[in-house]
């Protein structure tokens, strides 16, 4: 891959992992300015840019324990993965500015589509329902997802 086109690939993976973490565009910015000292990506350096998106991947995959205490119940009841998935998905669509509102609004469209009032409780068809409604607001499927980063190596 050329240079300009892995630059671009940076661009889009640093934007996707921003979005998974649920993050909004002043923080995003802050973050880089924290640690970069920079108000934007496209003023990182390639060293830089690889270091900003280890750090994100990391926080991502930090994420991969979240609901795992809730591995092991029965067998109809929503799996860990999918609640992840479900959670990463509305970071993509939501609007809300912190992660306790991104909880509280995502628990509420639950309640609206499913009857149930918190995400942890969702059987496997709640949340098949949820991630397909939230596809259609816009945010990528996790399969569109682990597809497209396992193209970004």
């Amino acid at each position: 891959m050329n240079p300009v086109d892995r630059r671009a690939q940076n661009f889009k993976t640093i934007h996707g992992l921003v979005r998974l973490l649920g993050m909004n565009d002043d923080s995003y910015r802050d973050m880089l300015e924290d640690r970069y000292k920079v108000r934007s990506s496209k003023d990182l350096s390639p060293q830089q840019q690889f270091a900003l998106i280890q750090s994100l991947r990391e926080q991502v995959h930090g994420n991969v324990k979240k609901f795992n205490e809730l591995k092991g119940r029965q067998k109809h009841k929503a799996s860990p993965a999918q609640l992840r998935a479900i959670e990463a998905m509305w970071a993509q669509v939501s609007r809300a500015d912190s992660s306790e509102a991104r909880r509280k609004a995502l628990n509420a469209f639950c309640k609206r589509l499913t009857g149930v009032e918190i995400i942890s409780w969702i059987c496997k068809d709640d949340a098949k329902t949820l991630i397909k409604a939230i596809q259609a607001m816009g945010a990528k499927s996790p399969e569109e997802f682990k597809r497209n980063n396992q193209h970004k190596g």
